[in-house]
């Protein structure tokens, strides 16, 4: 029974007039379209996030420690393998207060090389363990088998405990950490000390082969050097994607819009700029240098190839089709301070300086800051280039050009820059701050990328070039892009030339010094005797045709004999 409500109205009691349900359809209609296609607001531009790997570190505390020091509304995810030992290096950043539009510090405690990932890693305590649960649950699972009479499988779980272990990530929370970061600075790095007969003496072949099939220890460069980053770029990758799916839908749907309404430059400036992640890398100097050169090779002989793994993390990430990358080249890192009023800082776009270098860490600490939170366009003007709390930040102005909206619309190729740093005593080749070396790199790398494109476009134009030069330029770059520089080989040579030698003559003379093995080797001289004289009789003929000198026959076949 329907009941209505009273209310007053003009001092008499009236009744409500009673309001009939509509009725719900049976079912709702089907949904044609996404959440993003029918938004009403712009995805949003995400905050700065800037993730730093290796915080604890000589390089990479610094590079905290001047993030913390801009006033800057962004967040700054800090990876860590010990918390304690990184309250204790980072405790002015921690403890002391910050205001409300200051950087945020969060700590992540993760193991950048799981010992998942190590070859053939698998503690015995766990071996153990996993043996007497294994026997344990197969007893459960034939006596429930017998006791209800059905098949064993069906009790049997010890193949979904391994699915479940097999599909933990150990690598998630870096994966949410850059899912929503803008820029990623590395840092990492190892110091191995070779071990000789277990790398590369007992097993030379070893040299060839890629260490995460037979290294056990976490900290050889391939894990730290290569492996990690791979990851890190695979997960920025997939966070790129993301984000230009989602750009191009909303840029989709303006567009929709606009041919709908009849507006011709209404809503062209509704565009959404899509930002591209930006990688920073912090590298050696060294890896530009040939692989034959003394300090590679001795370096390479006694720390794993470390060179090597610098190398094909370089190349692995100006691949990268997606995300910009930046690497720096540092020379041989010193904790001295810089004195501005004799020493300068030195830059390089080509990836290589000459002679000996030699560059503080502060110094590379604050440009990879400003790599990371600059601008990558060149500045219209002087008065786009502002400073935040001694940092010069670079801006851009929007230019209506063909080439500004393709680059708003995000259909710009990523950057890929290689800068060596070091310092110079001269002050004309140098400049006084990290400040100005970032605005001297994007203008230079502008003007590099201008000068390619008219290269490009001349060569295109070329119908030699089009038909015989770039079929073969790309099949040089297929053949390079996957291969590195000899590493290897220039290692093996060494140990061929000197340390093998003197390994077979040091067991040489032990053998002699024992009766059997004398008498062993007398007797095998003995059996093979034979064999030599035939090989002898054979060779002393083809000698001397081969020689065709008077009197130079007997003194071949002496040599020979002897």
């Amino acid at each position: 029974m329907i009941t209505s409500s009273l209310h007053v109205a003009g001092g008499m009691y009236e009744e409500e007039p009673i309001k009939k349900p509509k009725p719900r359809p049976l079912m709702e209609p089907p949904v044609t379209e996404t959440v993003l296609e029918t938004q009403k607001s712009p995805p949003k531009s995400l905050p700065p996030k800037i993730v730093v790997l290796g915080s604890t570190g000589k390089v990479g505390r610094r590079v905290i420690r001047q993030l913390m020091a801009l006033e800057m509304d962004m967040t700054i995810v800090a990876f860590v393998r010990n918390y304690d030992r990184a309250c204790d290096i980072l405790y002015d950043e921690l403890i002391i207060e910050r205001t409300s539009k200051g950087p945020k510090l969060q700590l992540v405690v993760m193991d950048l090389v799981p010992p998942l990932y190590v070859a053939r890693f698998k503690p015995e305590s766990e071996k153990e363990d996993d043996e007497d649960d294994d026997n344990d649950e197969e007893e459960f699972s034939v006596s429930a088998s017998r006791f209800y009479k059905n098949d064993i499988k069906e009790y049997d779980f010890r193949a979904s405990k391994q699915d479940d272990a097999l599909d933990l990530d150990p690598y998630l929370p870096l994966k949410d950490a850059i899912s929503n970061a803008t820029a990623v600075i590395s840092t990492v790095g190892t110091i191995r000390t070779t071990l000789p007969f277990i790398d590369y003496l007992l097993k030379p072949w070893r040299i060839f082969l890629s260490p995460g099939k037979w290294c056990q220890d976490p900290r050889h460069p391939y894990y730290v050097n290569y492996m990690v980053h791979k990851i890190v770029l695979q997960y920025a990758e997939e966070a790129q994607r993301e984000r230009n799916k989602e750009v191009r839908l909303w840029n989709n749907n303006q567009k929709r819009k606009a041919s709908k309404e009849s507006q011709k430059n209404g809503d062209e400036s509704k565009q959404k700029k899509n930002d591209k992640i930006r990688v920073v890398r912090i590298s050696d100097h060294c890896v530009a240098n040939p692989a034959y050169g003394l300090v590679n090779v001795v370096t390479n002989i006694f720390r794993s190839l470390v060179f090597r793994y610098q190398e094909k993390c370089e190349k692995l990430l100006s691949s990268s089709t997606l995300v910009d990358t930046i690497i720096l080249r540092p020379g041989d890192l010193v904790d001295d301070i810089r004195n501005e009023t004799v020493t300068t800082m030195s830059i390089s776009t080509d990836g290589k300086l000459p002679g000996p270098v030699h560059v503080g860490r502060d110094d590379v600490a604050s440009l990879a800051t400003l790599a990371a939170i600059s601008d990558l366009e060149p500045a219209m003007n002087k008065k786009q280039a502002y400073s935040v709390n001694g940092t010069s930040v670079v801006k851009t102005k929007p230019v209506q050009s063909r080439r500004s909206k393709l680059r708003r619309k995000g259909d710009v190729e990523p950057k890929h820059w290689k800068i060596a740093v070091g310092w110079s005593g001269q002050e004309r080749t140098g400049f006084e701050n990290a400040e100005k070396c970032m605005q001297f790199i994007v203008k230079d790398q502008a003007k590099l990328e201008k000068s390619k494109r008219r290269k490009q476009a001349l060569r295109n134009a070329s119908i030699l070039s089009r038909g015989i030069i770039q079929p073969i330029q790309r099949i040089m770059r297929k053949i390079e892009g996957g291969n590195v520089k000899p590493y290897g080989l220039f290692v093996l040579l060494p140990m061929l030339l000197f340390v093998y030698p003197v390994i077979i003559s040091m067991l040489h003379s032990i053998l002699l010094r024992i009766p059997i093995m004398t008498k062993a080797m007398a007797w095998s001289i003995t059996a093979f005797e034979p064999v030599r004289s035939a090989a002898i009789d054979y060779v002393q003929p083809t000698v001397g045709r081969l020689i065709k000198l008077p009197g130079k026959q007997e003194v071949a076949q002496k040599m020979l004999i002897n």
